[in-house]
C-alpha cells in the first residue's frame, strides 16, 4: 500500500520557482534603479553617448534578465496546474458553482499563457537587441536612436504585461478564497481547504491588486509609485506567495484522497442501484404467458386437426 504524501511536490517546485524568480528580477530592478550613469535629460534626447552607456550596462546583466525571464515563464504556466486541481476538487468534479469554477480554470489557463508567451518573446527580443548593440555599426546614422526607442517601446508593453500578472493573481486568489469559504460554510462537507488559509490567499490578493495600482500609476510618478510597487513585490512575490503555495502544497494530499474516497463511493453506490434495480424487476414470464386466449384455442386446435389426420 502506497503511503499517502505529506506535501504536493508541484506546488513545492511552483514555490521555489517563484522565489527565485522573483528574487533575481527584484535584483534587476535594485540594480537600474541604482546605476549611477543616468540621466533623465540624456535618455529623453536621446544622446548617443548616453544610450551606449545605456547598453553597455544592460550587457552586463543579459544573463541575469535571460535566466530570470525563462525561469518566470516556467513558473506561471506550472502555476496552472496546483489551481486547476484546486478548482476541481473545490467543484466536486464539475458539479458544483460551476460557473464560477469554470471561469477560474479558463482565467487561469489563459493569463499562464500570456505570461509564457509574453516572457519568452521579451527574451528573444532582449538578446537581439543586445547582439545588435555589439555586433552592428550604429554610430554612422541614428541607429543608437532608433535602437532605444524600439526598446523601450517593447519594455512599455512588458510593463503592462506584468500588471496583468498582478491583476490576474489578485482575481485568482479572491474566486479561490470565496469557494473554500462557501465550501466550509456548507453542511455536511467532506474534507476540504482551510480558511485561514483561504483568508491568507484575500491578503495576497489585496497586495497583488495594490501592487497592479502601483504599476499602473508608474506613469504619473515614475519614481515613487516604483519604489511603492518594490516593497509590495518583495512582500508578494518573494514571501506571500510561495508560503501560499506550500500551505496549499500541504492541503492537497488529504483533500485529494477525501475527494478520491467520495467519488469511488458515489461510483459504487450508483453501480449497486443499477443491480438493485436489476433484480427488482423480476423473475422472467413463463412461456406463452403474453399469448392471448384466441392464440391459445388456435394452437390447441391445430394440435388436434394433426392428431387425427394422424
Amino acid at each position: 500500500m502506497l503511503t499517502q504524501q505529506i506535501i504536493d511536490p508541484v506546488c513545492v517546485i511552483c514555490a521555489v520557482l517563484f522565489i527565485i524568480t522573483n528574487s533575481m528580477g527584484i535584483a534587476i530592478r535594485f540594480k537600474y534603479q541604482d546605476r549611477r550613469h543616468f540621466n533623465y535629460a540624456s535618455m529623453t534626447e536621446l544622446d548617443p553617448n548616453y544610450i551606449k552607456d545605456e547598453w553597455d550596462f544592460r550587457y552586463d546583466g543579459q544573463t541575469l534578465e535571460t535566466v530570470t525571464g525563462l525561469l518566470g515563464a516556467v513558473a506561471w504556466f506550472s502555476l496552472c496546474i496546483p489551481i486547476l486541481e484546486t478548482s476541481w476538487m473545490l467543484s466536486k468534479g464539475g458539479t458544483k458553482r460551476t460557473g464560477s469554477h469554470a471561469f477560474l480554470c479558463i482565467f487561469t489557463i489563459g493569463s499562464s499563457l500570456v505570461e509564457l508567451i509574453a516572457k519568452l518573446m521579451f527574451v528573444g527580443m532582449n538578446n537581439t537587441a543586445e547582439w545588435i548593440s555589439s555586433k552592428f555599426t550604429l554610430n554612422d546614422w541614428d541607429g543608437w536612436k532608433t535602437l532605444e526607442v524600439a526598446f523601450i517601446v517593447v519594455r512599455g508593453a512588458m510593463v503592462w504585461v506584468d500588471a496583468f500578472e498582478y491583476f490576474a493573481l489578485f482575481l485568482i486568489m479572491t474566486l479561490i478564497g470565496l469557494s473554500v469559504l462557501a465550501e466550509n460554510r456548507a453542511e455536511g462537507t467532506s474534507i476540504t481547504f482551510d480558511n485561514k488559509w483561504a483568508i491568507f490567499g484575500f491578503v495576497i490578493g489585496i497586495s497583488s491588486l495594490i501592487e497592479f495600482s502601483a504599476d499602473v500609476l508608474r506613469f504619473v510618478n515614475w519614481g515613487w509609485f516604483s519604489r511603492a510597487a518594490l516593497i509590495v513585490s518583495v512582500f508578494n512575490s518573494i514571501i506571500a506567495l510561495p508560503i501560499w503555495l506550500l500551505l496549499l502544497g500541504l492541503q492537497l494530499p488529504h483533500v485529494r484522497h477525501a475527494f478520491e474516497n467520495s467519488s469511488s463511493v458515489v461510483e459504487s453506490e450508483s453501480s449497486s442501484s443499477a443491480k438493485t434495480d436489476d433484480k427488482e424487476g423480476g423473475e422472467q414470464p413463463p412461456s406463452g404467458a403474453f399469448q392471448s386466449p384466441e392464440t391459445n384455442f388456435q394452437t390447441d386446435a391445430a394440435v388436434t386437426a394433426v392428431g387425427e389426420l394422424s
